[in-house]
């Protein structure tokens, strides 16, 4: 498969800015040229008409003050101007070309003499004869026409030139895209974007700026990933080093009853690395699966919660406990909702003392929901409660053999919930309390159901 440079890119798909600009300047000049010329056309063409009608008037009263002056008027009447085919004649002469009517009023008339059309204008003369200038309407709007015509050839060359002018200004507007493109296309993956600051148009600067911003934010989830990956790495190498050792011991086991006990060690490794294993494929899960939204019921939901994890309070004797409100319901997505209490209640019951309380409680207001759980345990230290969500982080001195990702599978989980996580001191000072505030009322534009 053929790759694309980012100028081939940008020159070609399904949507280009470029073309569409372009045809865009076409459409608009060569429409408002083509109105521009019609209208000019028509102005012209009436122009021309109305300076031929006043070319009809000035010959009437041309001829009218000859006549007066003349001792033979009759000379001044019939053709006298053959190329516009100007005649004069009388009103009421039965003698003329063209007879025309004693009772015609005075000013413009389009009469039909004939077989041809003429423009005619009367003007009584002293006399009080009306005096008659006719030309044939055909001769006016063919010279008419030739005037409005030659207010065409300015339009007719300069659409063109516009259109191919448009055409390379926007191609040299969207220059600094290609360069851009192209100067993408050259970067490492390593290397950190700095944007020239030249040939960078200001439009062009908040695009720029998301750009920077979003890949600065994929670099960081690289590096985490990185980190994610070494630490991973680490805390698995040195489980299945413990498991090679333990096999080799059960092998060269020489009692029955020592290989046996040395099988058990292998077994408790194996799970602690399968625990470690769900624990990261948890957290993993958290991170990348789409988040579902459904409107469920809260009790019942809770008391299946406790009622999982009752045989192990039971056995390292923890009261563990309940408070909520009765008939609560919220829409959240119950995978991620369960996937952080139930790391909050294990955390609670891991280091939970024998003969403690461990209890989740529920406090209702009219922007969120607040579940709290709350232990007896020794707690974390003021300056270490941010620490211990990143991944694989342990307490000092922390009893038990957790794998460190409890916490931050309930960051990751209360980030896709869009709720916010807070760890305080417990009851009198003793313990710790983990809050989960999660906001009523304003699920994200996400996939959304009900449950059944």
């Amino acid at each position: 498969m053929s790759t694309k440079t980012g100028r081939d890119a940008l020159r070609s798909g399904d949507f280009s800015l470029r073309r569409r600009l372009s045809w865009a300047l076409v459409v608009w000049i060569l429409g408002a040229g083509v109105l521009a010329a019609v209208a000019s056309y028509l102005l012209a063409y009436r122009d021309a008409q109305e300076m031929q009608d006043d070319v009809l008037a000035q010959t009437a009263r041309y001829v009218s003050l000859a006549a007066a002056a003349s001792p033979s008027p009759e000379r001044l009447y019939g053709d006298i101007d053959r190329d516009n085919r100007l005649l004069v004649e009388r009103l009421g002469d039965p003698n003329s070309p063209h007879p025309l009517p004693a009772s015609l009023g005075p000013g413009f008339h389009t009469l039909k003499l004939g077989e041809r059309h003429w423009r005619v204008f009367v003007r009584p003369n002293p006399e009080g004869v009306g005096l008659a200038v006719l030309q044939p309407t055909q001769l006016r709007a063919e010279a008419a026409e030739d005037g409005a015509e030659r207010t065409l050839w300015p339009f007719l060359i300069l659409l063109p030139f516009l259109v191919l002018v448009s055409w390379l200004l926007v191609d040299r507007a969207l220059a600094p895209l290609r360069e851009m493109a192209d100067y993408l296309e050259r970067q490492p993956a390593e290397a950190p974007l700095h944007w020239p600051q030249r040939r960078v148009p200001a439009e062009l600067r908040p695009f720029l700026d998301a750009i920077s911003h979003l890949l600065q934010r994929i670099g960081e989830l690289r590096q985490r990933e990185r980190r994610f990956v070494a630490d991973a790495a680490h805390q698995l190498r040195t489980p299945l080093a413990a498991l090679s050792l333990q096999l080799d011991n059960a092998r060269n086991a020489q009692a029955i009853g020592l290989c046996r006990q040395r099988l058990e060690q292998v077994d408790k490794g194996l799970e602690r690395a399968r625990h470690l294993l769900d624990q990261l494929l948890s957290l993993e899960r958290q991170e990348s699966r789409a988040t579902i939204w459904q409107h469920f019921a809260l009790e019942p939901f809770l008391h299946r919660l406790l009622a999982e994890r009752g045989p192990i309070a039971e056995a390292r004797r923890i009261d563990l406990g309940l408070a909520a409100p009765a008939g609560l319901s919220l829409d959240a997505d119950p995978i991620a909702l369960e996937t952080l209490l139930a790391n909050a209640l294990d955390n609670a019951l891991q280091y939970g003392p024998p003969m403690s309380q461990v209890t989740l409680r529920v406090v209702e207001s009219d922007t969120a929901l607040e579940f709290v759980v709350e232990d007896e345990g020794p707690g974390i230290p003021g300056p270490l409660r941010q620490r211990v969500f990143d991944p694989f982080f342990r307490l000092p001195e922390s009893p038990g053999e957790g794998s460190g990702l409890g916490l931050a599978i309930i960051r990751a989980a209360a980030a896709r919930l869009g709720g916010t996580i807070e760890l305080a001191d417990g009851a009198q000072g003793r313990g710790l309390r983990l809050i989960y505030r999660h906001p009523r009322g304003t699920a994200p534009a996400v996939e959304t159901r009900h449950a059944p």
